[in-house]
């Protein structure tokens, strides 16, 4: 899941009332993915920074639900979503290399875990529909994944049946997100901000496959109503700044404001102080004692669309594909430009803080990655076989 548009402007009225953040949008709801406890003074804060792993945040399909997830068969020359047959041993037995990288992400797992009964293609498959919305996928499972593992190697991998199975970097790419987006209970998490249910768009960031109903920006009493508060401004300004500028960890965020989820790995930051504002005795009564105005550029790793012959003659490098080695060459990134300000006590910590711009992300968040693969409540432990990062 995710949007097109790169955001390159912010709107320069304020519309968002000042606000201390309260529970929900705190920063020391970060505490427990990073490690520290976060650091809220402002003049303590780093300007730019970015993930310390470059083999992290990593560019992948969100892997569409209404064509199978990653029962996709992406890299086969007639797909066919949902309508394929699954191969019996003795048929794989006697096929290609080249024809056996053609089958999906999920249909290579199983076989290379000689599972001819297709358990975890099948429970895929089982999930999913042809009549899912465009934009459903796993693109929580692909944010979370690709902060949570350096880029993986392609692999042969030779199953107990001497079959060799060819997966290719995109294949295990999926089988992360697929695990990262279903196997995350018992692990660390870390949650700031509120999801906003009204349906709309930000002037700009809209899609053409949206439906025309949710294109427009939603009726004023309802963008600023309290359940699209978005993540509070001096918090966002906080976690970033302590968890790509000081610590050089990446998190995941929804980076649509309203309705729709598109959850993004998020790799690095640059601000600028603009100057300070003035404050007022109502600002004086919570506590305030300086704001300054922000101005952010944030960088995500977007995702692929899947491989076709015509991009590759268009000479398109933003598709899925098997390479030999790392995907590097072929990662995306865009940036939103974000417009704020941030409330500081007098002790210089930052307290609150509000949005100018219209563009905001509606939450930020992440799980730690887990110690070992799972197999609840998708089966995927055989990952441990098949996951290799690429050496750095």
């Amino acid at each position: 899941m995710k949007i097109l548009i790169l955001i390159s402007f912010f709107i320069t009225t304020v519309t968002a009332r000042a606000e201390l953040y309260d529970s929900a949008s705190h920063p020391s709801n970060f505490n427990r993915i990073a490690g520290i406890s976060i650091i809220t003074n402002f003049y303590s804060l780093p300007q730019s920074g970015r993930i310390s792993d470059d083999r992290l945040g990593w560019s992948e399909s969100y892997w569409p639900s209404n064509k199978g997830g990653i029962a996709y068969r992406w890299n086969h020359p007639q797909p066919t979503p949902f309508k394929y047959k699954l191969l019996s041993r003795d048929e794989l037995i006697n096929m290609t290399q080249e024809e056996l990288s053609q089958l999906s992400p999920a249909e290579l797992y199983d076989i290379s875990n000689d599972d001819y009964n297709y358990t975890l293609t099948r429970k895929v498959l089982s999930k999913y529909s042809p009549k899912d919305l465009w934009w459903e996928g796993i693109c929580h499972g692909w944010a979370q994944a690709a902060i949570n593992y350096p880029e993986p190697r392609p692999i042969t991998y030779i199953n107990k049946m001497g079959i060799k199975v060819p997966i290719g970097s995109s294949d295990i790419k999926a089988l992360l997100a697929m695990h990262e987006a279903y196997n995350y209970k018992g692990e660390k998490f870390a949650f700031a901000g509120k999801r906003c249910r009204v349906k709309g768009k930000v002037v700009g960031e809209a899609d053409d496959r949206d439906h025309p109903s949710d294109r427009e920006y939603p009726a004023t009493e309802l963008a600023e109503s309290t359940e699209c508060r978005d993540v509070n401004a001096g918090a966002f300004h906080v976690i970033i700044s302590n968890m790509i500028g000081l610590l050089g960890k990446g998190f995941v965020a929804d980076i649509d404001r309203f309705n729709d989820v598109w959850n993004q790995p998020i790799v690095n930051y640059r601000s600028t102080i603009l100057g300070e504002e003035a404050i007022d005795g109502n600002d004086k009564l919570r506590g305030v004692e300086k704001k300054f105005r922000v101005k952010l550029e944030m960088t995500y790793a977007e995702e692929l669309k899947f491989y076709t012959p015509e991009l590759e003659a268009e000479g398109n490098k933003n598709f899925v594909s098997k390479l030999p080695v790392t995907m590097t060459p072929h990662q995306k990134f865009l940036s939103r430009n974000y417009d704020y300000i941030v409330e500081i006590n007098n002790a210089g910590n930052v307290i609150g803080g509000e949005w100018v711009s219209q563009t905001r992300p509606d939450f930020m968040w992440h799980y730690a990655r887990s110690s070992v693969f799972k197999n609840s409540p998708v089966p995927l432990s055989h990952l441990k076989h098949i996951y290799r990062p690429v050496r750095r």
